[in-house]
């Protein structure tokens, strides 16, 4: 299964698999963009669980709008968190 950052204001969306290593998260968003600011993490979960427990969010980095995440392996600790914003 794979996470997806997306933006319902400009349409922009980045999709990484969640296992993902953070070396290879990068490469994705250099290859292909956008790139959002994201926490430190081994994987693209560990990376996105980190934005939103230190910020509470992630900005798109097209438009600056509140992105959303969506994707049922994000564990129950990160949806919780998500509810709460």
């Amino acid at each position: 299964m794979q996470i997806e950052l997306s933006c319902s204001c400009c349409a922009n969306r980045f999709v990484a698999p969640p296992e993902a290593t953070a070396d290879e998260v990068r490469h994705i968003m250099a290859v292909e963009g956008p790139g959002y600011a994201l926490g430190d993490g081994e994987t693209f979960e560990d990376m996105i669980f980190t934005s939103l427990t230190d910020r509470g969010y992630i900005s798109c980095p097209d438009c600056g709008e509140l992105v959303s995440v969506s994707e049922e392996s994000l564990g129950r600790m990160a949806m919780e968190l998500l509810a709460q914003w």
